[in-house]
């Protein structure tokens, strides 16, 4: 395709390997979090605490959010 940049088959396997494992990585953070929600007291959770959590978690899922906005804007050729 003219204008369209070479892209070498390593970095495409580079991308796809990062977003593997940026998705297992998260799965099971998620999960060991969800667990540790799970043994905490909430009595024991300052109002401070929680919002620092939240705000962390939210920065998290923001930067996510950008790189599949970016994914998702690139045109897809069809296979």
């Amino acid at each position: 395709m003219p204008g369209v940049p070479v892209v070498s088959a390593p970095k495409f396997a580079e991308t796809d390997a990062q977003i593997q494992a940026l998705r297992r990585h998260v799965a099971g953070q998620c999960v060991a979090i969800a667990s540790s929600l799970n043994t905490i007291p909430a009595a024991m959770v300052t109002r401070e605490l929680r919002e620092r959590w939240l705000r962390e978690l939210r920065q998290a899922a923001r930067a996510m959010a950008l790189v599949e906005e970016r994914l998702a804007r690139m045109p897809a050729l069809e296979a």
